[in-house]
């Protein structure tokens, strides 16, 4: 997946667009929901993913809690035909993938899905255990597909934030996983270069909330 399109709970924003801005995934954020309740957060994700099917279109990944923060409960709600991933929040290592992996098997008999249907994106670099665990996720789970950046809750500055690229690139390498990152904050042709300076750190893709920058992001990560 070289880009990801961020997608907010905000019932103002046309997913057809979305849908069609060349993303080649589409990342649904409950989270961001602007006067919603969580239930009413999911159901809205749960709309959308059963509008895109049969559509030919982004594969369609879901934001989901840390498994310390409630994130198993929603797996109820979101897992169904057209779900194509979840993205999880504070992932702190293997032990996380796996049991999200056992749980998501176990959605996923309840929605009547093959075995295996719903991949893992891991935020595996927001805390400092979960920096210290990238080099562990080999052989964690057969869903994982990837190890992505979110760095900004992670303490300890600009030094942090940089020693844990690297780390991170290098802990996807090692499990057969992609590694994404967020968007660089540049515009025009600058953002593309900026995107080819992370490609060359080793990353595959970058996930972006403008749909704007999806062009320029698919050029400079070419076909992976």
């Amino acid at each position: 997946m070289r880009s990801i399109l961020l997608f907010p709970a905000d019932r103002r924003r046309s997913f057809v667009d979305a849908l069609a801005c060349g993303a080649e995934a589409i990342l649904l954020r409950p989270d961001d929901a602007a006067n919603m309740t969580r239930d009413e957060a999911l159901t809205w994700a749960r709309g959308l993913i059963a509008a895109a099917r049969g559509r030919e279109r982004p594969k369609l990944f879901v934001e989901i809690a840390s498994l310390r923060d409630g994130g198993p409960d929603e797996l109820a709600a979101l897992v169904t035909p057209g779900l194509d991933g979840v993205v999880l929040q504070g992932c702190e290592g293997r032990a996380d993938v796996q049991q999200l992996s056992l749980r998501l098997a176990a959605a996923e008999a309840a929605a009547e899905l093959p075995a295996g249907a719903v991949r893992i994106v891991a935020l595996a670099a927001q805390t400092p255990a979960a920096v210290f665990a990238l080099g562990g996720y080999a052989g964690a789970s057969a869903r994982l597909t990837a190890l992505a950046m979110d760095e900004t809750a992670l303490p300890g500055g600009a030094a942090a934030r940089a020693a844990a690229r690297p780390l991170l690139a290098l802990g996807a390498a090692a499990a057969g996983a992609l590694a994404l990152d967020i968007c660089p904050p540049a515009k025009g042709n600058a953002l593309e270069e900026a995107c080819r300076a992370i490609r060359r750190e080793g990353f595959s893709g970058l996930v972006t909330a403008a749909a704007g920058e999806i062009p320029a992001i698919n050029r400079a990560f070419g076909a992976i």
